[in-house]
This record gives C-alpha cells, sequence and structure tokens, in this order.
C-alpha cells in the first residue's frame, strides 16, 4: 500500500514540526447491519510504541501504519492524505474512501 500527502497535509506537517505520523484503524466503527462496510483510519502524530508498526517513506515523513491494515487494503493501494480546519484547530484525515466490501 502506498501513502501520497497532499500539498495541505505537507504544509501541516511543516508547520507542526512533525516527521512522523501514526495511522490505526478506527476501533469505534459504526458498522452496518450485515458487517463491516467502510473501513474507518485514525491519525496520529505520537505513538510510543513504533515496533508495532509498518513503516512507509514518504518524502521525509516517515507514516507508521498497523500492520492489521494489510487485512482491509490491497498491496496496490493508494491512501491519500490531506488537512483540514482553520488556524491551530487543523486535523490530518484519510481524503479517499476505503470500502472492504468492494474487495
Amino acid at each position: 500500500m502506498k501513502f501520497i500527502l497532499d500539498k495541505k497535509a505537507k504544509k501541516h506537517l511543516k508547520d507542526k514540526g512533525l516527521t512522523e505520523i501514526f495511522i490505526n484503524p478506527d476501533l469505534d466503527q459504526k458498522a452496518a447491519c450485515c458487517g463491516l462496510g467502510s473501513v474507518d483510519l485514525v491519525i496520529l502524530t505520537k505513538d510510543k510504541q513504533k515496533t508495532r508498526y509498518k513503516k512507509f517513506n514518504n518524502q521525509g515523513i516517515n507514516i507508521y501504519y498497523n500492520p492489521n491494515l494489510n487485512m482491509y487494503l490491497k498491496d496496490d493501494e493508494e491512501i491519500t492524505i490531506s488537512s483540514f480546519g482553520l488556524g491551530p484547530f487543523r486535523k490530518l484525515y484519510i481524503k479517499n474512501e476505503i470500502n472492504s466490501i468492494e474487495r
């Protein structure tokens, strides 16, 4: 899987002085009636247990992702990371929807 940082995400990381992020599946799922529909991901900027993650580097930014994401995502899938919000209340998020049913 490949992680892409768009212009807003790159600016956000640069402004905050961050060189690494951590991506995990959101365990607070709002599942459909018949099972898991889409996969929500959470982006964190700090985690002390780097050894439990797989690492992907994008232009000097280390992106650590939970190995369990391999269950939901294809090897060639591209995940786009962006930023939204105003001023100091900006947040990173996954821009594209990940639907596990279509797999």
